[in-house]
């Protein structure tokens, strides 16, 4: 079709400049130049706008060429569009034209042939004989629009050549013939308009990737923020967006009328379906009322529902729950493209959503702040879609250092020891814990305290409170001091409540509303206090407030997690882990819910996600210790011993490659790992899923370093003195629980370790066990003594002392 050339800001009332980290949705749960739709029948016109113009509606498809590009993270990448026959190859056609073939334009234009029409006027092919015979495309004026748009035209049409953008069309040149009137030279642009794009993807969507396409849609956005974006640096409004408007020639995009662009505020031509709810009688059209036209260019685009009430639908967080192309979700049979997968349908819906509010308010404040949620749910969907990292750093969080992997990544605690026949349950992080360690938003760059805020080192919360107590006031302080008092060891939610209203107070009632960081604390609130159905609620909003950001979703995944929605917390996890494989937080929670979930390949896939935590990440020592825990239950539960032979074998591999690559160093841990391992091989012989040679040939397979012993009575030996390391480190602990755990790892010490005919030459003389024995009936031990008789700390592997002096010698 031919075609003419024809960050953030904050919450608060509508168009009012602020910062990104408070502008908000509302936290509560005819084309130039080109064949296709005929302009909507609704449209109004206004002076000061030169009006669009299209060609008779096509029947047809027209032959083009599409060619996908590389995979790529780029959020602005499209397809190649080419088609076969542009208008300029058609040769002239003198018959429809308003002046003879042999006479210029103002002495220097050459008409070619007629291209389209519109309300104010006929768009031309024509030859620019002053610049190489350069394609251009020329806009005449009706003659009776003429003269009643003159002013306006004089006004403008300076402004116009002065635009300067890549998305933008280009106005070359104006002018006057005697003959025609007054016109407009355009940059000539012959491609598909976006109407046309869609209409090919719904016809065969295997020509833009499949659902890939969702992808394309999101870039599509990007490309005209930038332009809507440049509009609003210049104080002027695009004001009639529709997809018609906006043509793919290539690899670029192009708005290609530029007839409507004026002054915000302006009066000017307007669409029906497309013009937001707030636009004057006249058109008068604010930043936000764009962003408006750009959501419901794209929701159109992407076949998402028939109106902005149908994306809330979509967006609610129940569909999660409804499997897609079914009866429950029929709003998914009208995506122009097969739906984006996992959480991509649901990110996509709020995104648009947000973007198609009815309260200026609502919406995005700014392009750019529209632009870094767009971006956030490309990378999403491009992730779920490939399972590939797509990568960028949060405009919004902080990225936490901490893994909130509850027991999962950590060596098993020795409470473990006390009922070794229980199934080990993978505990998440308690509610107050989450609270604390959940990644921080970034400083609102607007904040009267940003630099003091955000060059605050970390300390002890008490320490951070004296320090900022005499700090002048300002919200960012308060949401500061909000973290730090959750992180106060027994401290009382009241305080935290306390910073938050004053918060609230100095953002005041107008913008507080549209806030996400106000949610976002008081879901923390909700979660240090244990009330995690409620903390639930107000993620959600802010799920909705920025729904291409990660943190709203791992809090969302925790939060689900709590309350045994177990496909919804996979759902979220899943989500944010592949996107950024490096949150551990993510891939732990994701390895919880799947186990939780069960199923046959349950704890194979659950190993696969924690292998996927990159050798780079601060969570690779987690992920590679609970790989190895993972494996330890899963030779519990073998039933060949084929099975248990392979199983085991990868558990050894893997805990050598912890030990010596993978970087765990503590020697506690490194014992409790071992006994844990030892103990699942034992337990293999026991069940007579491993035999003698087996034994041999795994510990053959292990190598010298890991050292397991290669026959029984060995593997027993050395399981024996484990026991009594972890006696050891029972007995130096001062959690109260693990002191009568020494006990019980003392016994089980003495009754895995092989019988013999004299103990080890470190025991004492018979004489004196016998000595020591009769002393014990005459000065029975204190409990706490029996908790604490075990080897010295250098002999941590050591030989198991017999019972009479472990009952009389206690040794520190």
């Amino acid at each position: 079709m031919e075609g003419a050339s024809g960050t953030g800001a904050p919450g608060g009332p509508p168009d009012t400049d602020g910062s990104p980290l408070s502008s908000g949705s509302p936290l509560s749960s005819g084309s130039p130049l080109s064949s296709g739709s005929p302009l909507s029948s609704g449209s109004s016109l206004s002076s000061g706008s030169f009006g669009p113009f299209v060609v008779a509606p096509a029947t047809y498809l027209r032959a083009a060429q599409v060619r996908l590009p590389e995979e790529s993270p780029d959020p602005g990448l499209l397809p190649t569009i080419t088609l076969l026959e542009r208008a300029a190859s058609r040769g002239a056609d003198p018959g429809g034209l308003p002046l003879p073939p042999d006479e210029l334009l103002a002495g220097q234009y050459r008409l070619i042939r007629p291209l389209g029409y519109g309300w104010m006027g006929e768009v031309y092919l024509a030859l620019d004989t002053n610049v190489d015979d350069r394609e251009v495309a020329i806009k005449i004026l009706h003659p009776d629009q003429a003269v009643a748009a003159a002013g306006a035209l004089v006004r403008e049409r300076r402004a116009l050549v002065d635009l300067s953008h890549g998305d933008i069309i280009r106005v070359f040149n104006y002018g006057r013939h005697p003959e025609v009137g007054d016109f407009l030279v355009l940059q000539y642009v012959d491609g598909l308009t976006l109407e046309e794009v869609r209409a090919r993807a719904q016809m065969n969507p295997d020509e833009f990737g499949g659902s890939r396409f969702h992808e394309f849609v999101l870039a599509y956005g990007v490309r005209i923020l930038a332009a809507l974006g440049y509009l609003d640096r210049l104080g002027k409004v695009y004001g009639d967006l529709k997809p018609d408007n906006v043509m793919h020639d290539g690899t670029t995009t192009k708005i290609v009328d530029v007839g409507s662009v004026r002054a915000a505020g302006r009066p000017g031509l307007t669409t029906d379906g497309f013009r937001a709810p707030t636009v004057g009688p006249h058109g008068q059209s604010t930043r936000r009322d764009d962003l408006f036209s750009l959501g419901e260019t794209l929701r159109r685009l992407s076949g998402l529902g028939q109106s902005p009430k149908d994306l809330a639908d979509l967006g609610s967080l129940d569909t999660l729950d409804q499997p897609t192309g079914t009866d429950t979700a029929p709003e998914l049979s009208r995506t122009t493209a097969p739906p984006p997968q996992g959480l991509g349908l649901l990110s996509l819906a709020r995104v648009l959503h947000r973007a198609t509010r009815g309260e200026g308010a609502e919406r995005f404040a700014t392009a750019r702040e529209m632009e870094e949620q767009l971006r956030g749910v490309f990378r999403e969907l491009r992730s779920l879609r490939t399972g590939m990292e797509t990568f960028e750093p949060s405009p919004l969080f902080l990225q936490s250092p901490y893994a909130l992997d509850g027991e999962l990544g950590s060596a098993p605690p020795l409470t473990r020891w006390a009922a070794p026949d229980a199934p080990v349950a993978y505990a998440p992080p308690s509610p107050a814990e989450v609270a604390q360690r959940l990644p921080v938003p970034r400083p609102d760059p607007h904040d009267a305290r940003h630099a003091e805020v955000s060059r605050l080192a970390d300390a002890a919360p008490e320490a951070l409170l004296q320090h900022t107590a005499d700090w002048p006031e300002s919200p960012e302080v308060h949401l500061l001091r909000c973290r730090v008092r959750l992180r106060v060891p027994g401290g009382r939610t009241e305080g935290v409540e306390r910073e938050l209203r004053s918060a609230e107070a100095l953002i005041g009632p107008e913008r507080a509303p549209y806030d996400w960081r106000l949610e976002w604390h008081r879901g923390l609130l909700a979660l240090g206090r244990g009330h995690v159905d409620t903390a639930r609620r107000h993620f959600d909003r802010v799920y909705a407030a920025i729904p291409g950001e990660y943190a709203p979703k791992l809090a969302l995944g925790y939060c689900a997690e709590r309350l045994g929605r177990w496909q919804e917390a996979g759902t979220f996890y899943e989500a944010v882990r592949l996107r950024n494989p490096s949150l551990g937080s993510a891939a732990f929670g994701a390895v919880r819910a799947r186990l939780a979930l069960g199923g046959e390949h349950a704890r194979d896939e659950t190993v696969r996600v924690l292998d996927a935590v990159p050798q780079h990440s601060r969570h690779r020592t987690a992920a590679r210790t609970a790989a190895v825990r993972v494996g330890v239950e899963h030779v519990r539960t073998a039933g060949r011993p084929a099975e248990a032979a392979e199983r085991l074998s990868e558990v050894l591999e893997r805990l050598t490659r912890l030990f010596h690559a993978h970087g765990l160093t503590d020697e506690e841990a490194r014992v409790r790992m071992t006994a844990e391992v030892w103990e699942a091989v034992r337990g293999a012989l026991a069940r007579g899923l491993l035999d003698a040679p087996g034994l041999a040939a795994l510990a053959a397979g292990a190598g010298r370093r890991l050292g397991l012993p290669s026959d029984e009575p060995g593997l027993r030996r050395e399981l024996s003195r484990r026991y009594v390391a972890l006696a050891h480190q029972a007995a130096r602990s001062a959690a109260p629980e693990d002191a009568a755990v020494a006990e019980i790892l003392l016994d089980r010490a003495y009754e895995v370790r092989p019988l013999a005919f004299r103990h080890h030459r470190d025991s004492p003389w018979l004489g004196t066990r016998l000595t020591t024995w009769l002393r014990t009936i005459a000065h029975p031990p204190s409990p706490s003594d029996r908790a604490r008789a075990v080897l010295p700390p250098g002999d941590s592997a050591g030989t198991v002392l017999p019972p009479g002096d472990r009952a009389g010698r206690v040794r520190e």
